[in-house]
């Protein structure tokens, strides 16, 4: 009885010693650098994303993704969207990621404010698109700028 009660006090020990060396989570950073708004692609004759909305409220952010069809572009819908910064000391984001789920493809989003062009007006978007098991389209990627 006396060797039961050391063994369980001693796995709950390493399990305390485990909690205890978790480490904690990083804080995503929480400044925006203008990537709020809504811009536009400036390529007129895109086969992908024409227009993104980008949002922050209490909650974090937020990407809206319209893609080109006619005759109005489609409405993909709202996720929520992971902000990273340029740097680890840099509490301002810099870029977002975020992914779509349609069921036939996933579609993963990856945006930041470009300074090489124009002093940082341009936002550079790449999209993943990987298809559904059994279809027979290619998966694919694309990297476009948009402006607000």
């Amino acid at each position: 009885m006396k060797s039961i009660k050391y063994s369980i006090f001693g796995v709950i020990g390493l399990g305390l010693l485990g909690l205890a060396a978790q480490p904690s989570l990083a804080q995503p950073p929480t400044g925006v650098t203008n990537l709020t708004g809504t811009w536009t692609n400036v390529n007129p004759t895109t086969g992908g994303v024409v227009k993104i909305a980008i949002t922050k409220n209490a909650s974090g952010f937020k990407i809206h993704t319209y893609g080109a069809c006619s005759p109005t572009p489609c409405d993909h819908g709202a996720v929520v969207a992971s902000p990273f910064s340029k740097t680890v000391s840099s509490s301002v984001a810099y870029g977002l990621s975020g992914q779509y789920n349609f069921g036939f493809s996933t579609m993963a989003v990856t945006a930041k404010r470009v300074y090489e062009y124009d002093g940082g007006n341009f936002l550079e978007v790449e999209t993943r698109t990987k298809f559904a098991a059994g279809d027979t389209r290619y998966d694919y990627m694309r990297t476009e700028l948009f402006r607000k």
